[in-house]
């Protein structure tokens, strides 16, 4: 039996990627655990951020955002990013992350995430005390150590942190269960 738990924000389980605003002399991030990927033509993201977050002015400023998938072994710095005001504290003093230059924008990458995404802005919508900021994926980069033979990302190899909502705890991802886009045939054709 199924029991009714009313309006919920969670979703399980949900990308935590580290974002970035503003530029190398003045980065501005924060943890975004309200993220997905929304089109692939253009290949777009699209985020919910409190509009009262510091990294959202650099955002707004420039135009520009970087997605920074940290490993599960960044658990800690990924947490610090999410709860630390960066109006009050230097977060990459405090955690150590470092920025490297974009390829694409002006926004950095953070070095030690394996997985970054160059973002630019194309739109946005206030939702309650959130602001959805939608952003075309200008550039991806991978860490060589987390590609496998073929040039695509193991996932295994780059560990993405997930955040469990409602509970409140990192995780990591499991066992691959099947192959996407196959599995369902064996119910027949699609149309």
């Amino acid at each position: 039996m199924k029991i009714r738990l009313g309006p919920t924000q969670n979703l399980y389980p949900m990308p935590c990627p580290i974002v970035v605003g503003g530029t190398m002399d003045q980065p501005r991030a924060l943890t975004v655990a309200w993220i997905n990927v929304v089109s692939s033509t253009p290949p777009t993201v699209a985020m919910g951020v409190r509009r009262t977050r510091h990294t959202l002015e650099a955002i707004r400023e420039r135009g520009t955002f970087t997605v920074n998938v940290p490993p599960a072994s960044l658990a800690a710095e990924t947490d610090y990013f999410g709860i630390a005001s960066g109006r009050t504290a230097d977060k990459f003093a405090v955690t150590g992350l470092s920025l490297v230059p974009s390829a694409v924008i002006e926004t950095p990458i953070i070095e030690q995430c394996p997985f970054n995404l160059e973002c630019r802005v194309t739109g946005e919508t206030e939702v309650g005390e959130y602001v959805v900021v939608l952003g075309e994926v200008l550039e991806s980069h991978a860490d060589e150590s987390v590609l496998d033979g073929g040039g695509a990302v193991d996932i295994e190899a780059l560990d993405p942190l997930v955040y469990i909502a409602g509970a409140r705890q990192y995780r990591r991802l499991g066992d691959k269960v099947a192959d996407a886009f196959k599995i369902g045939r064996s119910f027949g054709d699609s149309a």
